[in-house]
């Protein structure tokens, strides 16, 4: 114990955590390599499975809408009926360029936050690598839903 209460003891460790990951979160954004030189990918894990399954299914952008798309929907990822995954994609700036260039890619904006540098909007499937590819995204991932304890 560190000779003070538990509440103080518990606060600092949480504030020392915190100040040790951090730059590891900053720097994601920052650089898309880890110290060994190897490729991170921006796109969630999550994303990544649920579009590697809607390819190893046979579901194309031609044939997407046939082949009933939302039943690929989980728990912490939403696919619409049209194909589209619900996303949340971190950027650099939230401006009129990017959000131009996001719509250009068939990208339905929802919500915009510039104070967050974040924008949540429904990708299509097959877009997620081209989007993630675009100079000003840092990372893509699912929103977080409220859910019952």
């Amino acid at each position: 114990m560190c000779g003070r209460s538990r509440v103080h003891c518990w606060s600092r460790d949480v504030l020392g955590m915190a100040v040790l990951l951090l730059p590891c979160v900053l720097s994601a954004c920052v650089s898309r390599t880890v110290a060994a030189d190897l490729p991170v990918s921006p796109i969630a894990s999550t994303l990544q499975h649920l579009v590697q399954r809607m390819h190893q299914d046979g579901i194309t952008a031609a044939n997407v809408t046939t082949r009933r798309p939302e039943t690929y929907s989980t728990p912490l990822v939403r696919v619409d009926a049209v194909g589209r995954i619900h996303t949340v994609i971190l950027v650099t700036a939230v401006d009129a360029q990017v959000t131009a260039a996001l719509v250009a890619q068939d990208v339905d904006i929802e919500h915009a936050e510039a104070a967050w540098h974040l924008i949540q909007a429904w990708i299509p499937f097959d877009r997620l690598s081209t989007i993630a590819a675009l100079p000003f995204v840092c990372a893509l991932r699912p929103p977080s839903y409220a859910r019952r304890r």
